[in-house]
Order: C-alpha cells, then structure tokens, then sequence
C-alpha cells in the first residue's frame, strides 16, 4: 500500500542506516560532554514569542523572517525553537541553576526550526547539539 503523504520541504528525517550515524554522533557528543562536567539538560521545543524577540533581538533575520509562531487556544504567541540560547537561558534562570555554582555547565540536543526556504544544507527541522 503506497501513501500520498509526504514529510514536509525542509524536514532532514533519519531513517536507518542514517539514523545510526546521527545516534552515534550524540552519544560521543554526549560522553565527551559527561566527561568535561556538563549535565544533559532536555529544552521545551516551543517557548513564549517574546523570550526570542527578546533573547535573539527583533531586527535579527530569526525573530523577523524565520521564526514558527502561532498563537495557542489561550491567545499567547507561541514559538517553536529556533535555536537553543534562549531557551538554556531561560531554563538556567528559571530554575537556578546559576545559584549552584559558576560556570553553569550544561548541553542540549534536538530539533530547532526556522521558517525559510529549504536549499541544500540548510532545513526547516534541523538538529542542534549545544
């Protein structure tokens, strides 16, 4: 049975054996991370509009032309990550983590999304490591 459906323009999927590159590449991203005192720290993948318009600064090219946002069945402008500072940022502030000690080491890993037009090497769902 063959389906009409097809993943959207810009959607990099990893399917096997390229999904087994991509694991590897995290988990030694993971363990050299581990090793150097880093804690794993797992992001929201939407935040509030405004933490980006704030973090990243409106007249950038992300907040202006290529962010997700839409607005949720309570009226707030929501966004799907973009990019991962303002979120390690938010969560860093939000739960203090700053308080336990300096320098805050964390690392993050996942999908980000940007609203622009899919060419080569560059997607609309693409994965970070930070």
């Amino acid at each position: 049975m063959s389906s009409s459906f097809q993943a959207p323009k810009g959607v990099s999927e990893y399917l096997p054996p390229r999904a087994e590159v991509l694991r590897t590449i995290r988990d030694a991203f993971a363990e050299q991370a581990r090793l150097a005192g880093y804690g794993y720290l797992e992001l929201a993948v939407f935040e509030d509009t405004q933490l980006f318009k704030r973090g990243v600064g409106e007249s950038t090219d992300v907040v202006s032309k290529e962010m997700y946002t839409f607005e949720d069945r309570g009226g707030r402008s929501i966004t799907l990550r973009p990019e991962f500072t303002a979120g390690v940022l938010r969560a860093v502030l939000e739960h203090g983590l700053h308080k336990q000690g300096l320098p805050v080491k964390v690392w993050t890993t996942g999908p980000a999304f940007r609203a622009e037009r899919p060419q080569k090497g560059r997607y609309r769902q693409f994965y970070q490591l930070d």
